[in-house]
């Protein structure tokens, strides 16, 4: 956590936050952007961790497609109230396992 996260193109994005997963289960960086908002790194973009995390350029890489889901369709989490996608077991914030 606190890494920057420099992109192949020698950007400065941010610093890391947190460790997440998405829908597929897959590993995702989360991070907080220069801006001031907060954006997710999947872990197919990330090239090498050392004193900073590089990451392909988004030029490079496309984000993946998801399908759009309505607000009833979300599990939220009991512990950390976090939305999930219906398909995950586990909270992808806490690791909490979800209700049915």
């Amino acid at each position: 956590m606190g890494k920057d996260i420099i992109s192949d193109e020698a950007i400065r994005l941010g610093k890391v936050k947190d460790i997440g997963y998405d829908p597929e289960g897959k590993i995702v960086l989360i991070y907080d952007k220069l801006d001031g908002g907060e954006e997710a790194i999947q872990s197919s973009q990330i090239i090498a961790f050392g004193d900073v995390v590089l990451v392909r350029s988004a030029s490079e890489t496309k984000p993946p497609t998801q399908p759009q889901r309505s607000e009833a369709s979300l599990k939220y989490c009991s512990k950390c109230g976090k939305a999930n996608p219906p398909e995950m077991l586990f909270c992808t914030a806490c690791g909490t396992r979800l209700g049915e």
